[in-house]
C-alpha cells in the first residue's frame, strides 16, 4: 500500500461541519488524519494508521495525541 500523505478532499468536506467542536486546528487535523486512516489503512489500529501515513516533520505523533485531540480540548 502507498503511504497516506494527506487528508482526501471528500473526508475534509465531510468533517468540516464538526470543526467547531475542536478548540485547536491541530486537534481537528489529527482527527481528520485518523478518520482517513480508518477508511484507507488495512490495519485499523492507531499504530497501523500512524504507520500508513507520512507525518509532517518526519515524526509520528505519540499514542497520547489522539486522546489529547479528542478529550483534552473538550475540557478547555
Amino acid at each position: 500500500m502507498l503511504p497516506i500523505v494527506g487528508v482526501p478532499a471528500t473526508i475534509h468536506r465531510g468533517l468540516a461541519p464538526y470543526r467547531d467542536v475542536f478548540c485547536r486546528a491541530e486537534g481537528f487535523e489529527h482527527v481528520e488524519r485518523c478518520v482517513t486512516g480508518l477508511i484507507l489503512s488495512p490495519n485499523k489500529t492507531l499504530q497501523g494508521i500512524y504507520d500508513a501515513q507520512v507525518w509532517p516533520g518526519g515524526g509520528q505523533p505519540s499514542r497520547r495525541a489522539m486522546h489529547a485531540a479528542v478529550f483534552d480540548e473538550a475540557l478547555i
